[in-house]
């Protein structure tokens, strides 16, 4: 059997990057750009000014419009109403300007219907003064100016019903929408079969011939069928947690059960978020000359191993090469993310502590408790691999050169988990000398202060002793031999400290 084991050149291409790229600028697992700059400023408004904050000062506001209108009020407690509704529209004010500011879309944001209702709750109020500024009013102008309160209470009563729909309108979940199961077949001619029934699986799994069957976008239901079908116990599957399990063979009957991983690296794609490895399962059940594949999502394995079982036609087991060609596409997913984490180490180890972003120790023990979880799936495939070498995989055609095909599989994965460990410990290193570098400067800040004030002891001790009055004194001092006096003992600590290197930059 001839299997293709050629390896990727991305290593290659990254190291010829780093020399063209710009050292200075963060790589993208610790720098991501701001989109919107207001964002950040935004998301502070919106969380001191909310609208469930805004709902309840509404209630507020309610009562004092309506009671001078209900009730015949003291001038006093009257005055008193009217500071307290100043100030509550005040409120209104700020948070109208500041959202308005803030808005991604100012003109939206303006001609929103909700929004406009909290512009008329800032404006009404002024027309009282409409009189002060010579702006005639038809009929009485104190009756009109009551009657304003009115249009001023539905708009406050709106706003609080307002906040209350748009909180709600943000708890609502969003419908998930469940992708119909596909099934897809291959046989050993290299025939596809498309959208295949789970009638129709039923007849191609009794078939003798070799075969592999693709299952994507599986569901418990489907999880359920399939363990009827193959008559494999279903809480084996381990639906629920196929995400997430590491690497293992599991056997049942005369199939054995590889739960495998496809991992895609997904960068930052917000300030407050980080990098990632998205971990995709991926079951390979073997049943001599049946190899099943099942994955709860869609993903480019099928494509991907066909296409590369489509170079070895004349191999003597389908099967055989079909689960090859699996485990090496899986090999050369994790060196791919192995290649861009090593660039982007390589790039931040040379960048100066002052252009890192403030939270660069958790963007990093991130990525070292992804390179940590990547490093043992990788460890876990590689005994993966032992337990098919020996064949204790159940797979027809299982022969020497597929064997020695295996080991050179699990040399390879040997070889990338021994680069995940040692980028863990550059990441580590890294994480060491970010926190060596804030301990030195918080040093130096604290070496700064101490001689500060040391110096300043001098002067304030002599100024303490003598007073202002120095004819009392028992030494026969003037003023600027005072001076001197300090000045000399303030060059001797300054020429002390800086013997003990802390006035050095």
């Amino acid at each position: 059997m001839r299997f293709d084991m050629s390896r990727s050149d991305s290593d290659a291409r990254h190291y010829a990057e780093i020399s063209s790229a710009d050292r200075t600028s963060l790589p993208r697992s610790f720098y991501v750009p701001q989109e919107d700059p207001r964002a950040e400023l935004r998301e502070t408004v919106n969380t001191v000014l909310s609208d469930k904050f805004m709902a309840f000062i509404s209630l507020f506001v309610i009562p004092i419009i309506l009671l001078p209108l209900i009730f015949r009020i003291p001038r006093e407690d009257l005055l008193f109403l009217d500071v307290c509704d100043w100030l509550l529209i005040g409120i209104f004010l700020i948070e109208y300007l500041s959202k308005l500011y803030l808005a991604k879309d100012r003109w939206q944001h303006f001609k929103s219907g909700w929004h406009l209702l909290d512009l008329a709750i800032v404006v009404i109020p002024f027309f009282q003064y409409l009189p002060f500024l010579g702006v005639t009013l038809t009929g009485s102008p104190s009756l009109l100016l009551r009657l304003l309160r009115l249009p001023r209470a539905f708009a406050v009563g709106g706003r609080a019903v307002a906040g209350r729909m748009r909180e709600e309108a943000a708890i609502v979940p969003k419908e998930k929408v469940e992708a119909k199961i596909k099934i897809r077949m291959v046989d050993s001619n290299l025939t596809v079969y498309e959208n295949l029934t789970w009638d129709a699986l039923i007849g191609y799994i009794r078939n003798e011939r070799q075969k592999w069957i693709d299952i994507s976008n599986m569901t418990d239901d489907g999880f359920r069928r399939l363990s009827e079908i193959l008559h494999i116990p279903e809480q084996h599957f381990k639906s629920k947690l196929l995400d997430e399990l590491y690497p293992h063979v599991d056997y049942v009957g005369q199939a054995s059960l590889i739960f495998l991983h496809t991992d895609q690296l997904r960068y930052p794609e917000f300030s407050d978020s980080y990098l990632k490895i998205i971990r995709s399962g991926v079951i390979a059940i073997c049943m001599n000359n049946n190899i099943i594949t099942v994955s709860l999502g869609e993903n480019a394995l099928f494509n991907t191993v066909l296409s590369n079982t489509s170079t070895n036609p004349e191999a003597q087991s389908f099967v055989v090469m079909v689960l090859h060609n699996i485990l090496s596409h899986l090999l050369s997913e994790y060196r791919s993310i192995l290649s861009e984490i090593e660039f982007d180490i390589l790039r931040v180890s040379g960048i100066p502590r002052s252009k890192l972003p403030k939270d660069f120790l958790e963007r990093i023990y991130e990525l070292n408790k992804e390179m940590s979880r990547l490093a043992s799936n990788m460890s876990h495939l590689r005994e993966t691999l032992g337990i098919i070498i020996k064949r204790h995989v159940t797979l027809s055609g299982f022969d020497e050169d597929s064997k020695k095909s295996f080991e050179a599989l699990q040399d390879e994965a040997s070889y990338d988990h021994e680069v995940a460990a040692n980028l863990r410990g550059s990441l580590l290193s890294i994480i060491d000398l970010y926190i060596d570098r804030t301990s030195y400067e918080t040093n130096r800040i604290l070496k700064i202060l101490a001689v500060i004030t040391s110096l300043s002891i001098i002067p304030t001790t002599i100024g303490g002793l003598l007073g202002e009055n120095l004819r009392d004194v028992p030494f026969n001092l003037v003023l600027w031999q005072i001076v001197g006096i300090t000045a000399i003992l303030m060059s001797l600590s300054v020429y002390v400290f800086t013997r003990l290197g802390w006035l050095k930059t």
